[in-house]
């Protein structure tokens, strides 16, 4: 069976968020409707370049779009850097879908004739986008899609592998000798692993499935995740998780909650001294709700399911001040 991660890639709902209805990932998601009512007047006209590339073509977006990063690295700044740092050579292979139609956006005869200044200002009107329309939302958001990792890694672990990818979505298949089978777009297309194992990826705002080309390390798919963007949920008075261990390892859980960290990050995310920082760790990971790896000379902390869970079933109530930065 070959090696199956998952992934939350925060680019991956950005596109998502701002793909048309027409797009056939996204289609008719009333969520992403509704999410796109209430954000769309907040678009900086900074991201313009943005949701024009994303929106050139129906059929799908370049593929540089979606970042390939190291595995527990993909924060908006790493996929973004690794756009930024793609060879000119590869930005103009992956524009030729669009073809030569002289509707396209100028955004797309810019990358083509200069990729690496195009591509910074395709990143820079993500940041605006993401500081703009995600960044509040982003710690549910991320809550939503952990809680969809755990439920399918806790599927994986009960009845295999292979079973949990027939029952990521109505499209997957999974055959013998690591093939693949996605029902995408009209196309039915067997994916031979051959051994380079699969990066699943959920995504609140698509309806459909889609996978990346095989230059990735591994077959990336994109499937639409069992959450869903939300119109808003009932606000607490009183937060179950800070009564259950505690406020300030409360805002500990959820400072990790925001994307795995060092040690030194979640002091800065908190506040606190390295020693206290450390500490408060020490007692997530004891309980099982954090996991701790070394990394060189420093460790990294990220989520377990049975954290992910706590934060998805314990919403932080508004006014309870949350996390630096």
């Amino acid at each position: 069976m070959a090696r199956t991660t998952f992934a939350v890639s925060s680019m991956d709902q950005i596109i998502g968020g701002i793909a048309g209805a027409e797009h056939h990932c996204v289609g008719a998601s009333l969520g992403r409707a509704r999410w796109w009512r209430r954000m769309r007047q907040h678009v900086p006209h900074q991201a313009d370049r943005l949701l024009e590339l994303v929106n050139a073509s129906f059929e799908g977006v370049p593929d540089f779009l979606v970042a390939n990063v190291e595995s527990g690295r993909q924060g908006l700044a790493d996929e973004l850097d690794a756009i930024v740092a793609l060879p000119e050579s590869r930005i103009r292979r992956d524009l030729d879908f669009y073809g030569d139609d002289p509707g396209l956006p100028p955004i797309v005869r810019e990358l083509r004739d200069g990729g690496t200044r195009g591509l910074r200002l395709i990143a820079d009107g993500a940041w605006a986008l993401f500081r703009s329309c995600f960044a509040a939302d982003w710690p549910d958001i991320r809550r939503l899609l952990g809680a969809d990792i755990a439920h399918r890694s806790r599927a994986a672990a009960e009845a295999g592998t292979g079973v949990m990818l027939e029952r990521l979505h109505p499209q997957t298949r999974w055959r013998t000798g690591e093939v693949l089978q996605l029902a995408v777009h009209g196309l039915n297309e067997g994916w031979d692993l051959d051994g380079r194992g699969v990066e699943l990826r959920p995504n609140i705002f698509l309806t459909s499935i889609t996978a990346l080309p095989t230059e990735h390390p591994a077959a990336t798919v994109l499937y639409p995740s069992r959450a869903r963007p939300a119109g808003g949920t009932v606000a607490r008075r009183t937060d179950g998780l800070a009564g259950l261990m505690g406020a300030t390892r409360a805002r500990a859980l959820r400072a990790i909650g925001l994307g795995p960290c060092t040690t030194a990050e979640l002091s800065r995310r908190l506040g606190l001294s390295p020693a206290s920082a450390s500490a408060h760790a020490t007692a997530l990971r004891v309980a099982g709700v954090i996991t701790t790896e070394r990394e060189g000379r420093q460790v990294r902390h990220d989520l377990t399911p049975l954290g992910h869970d706590l934060l998805l079933n314990n919403p932080e109530p508004p006014g309870t001040g949350g996390n630096r930065g």
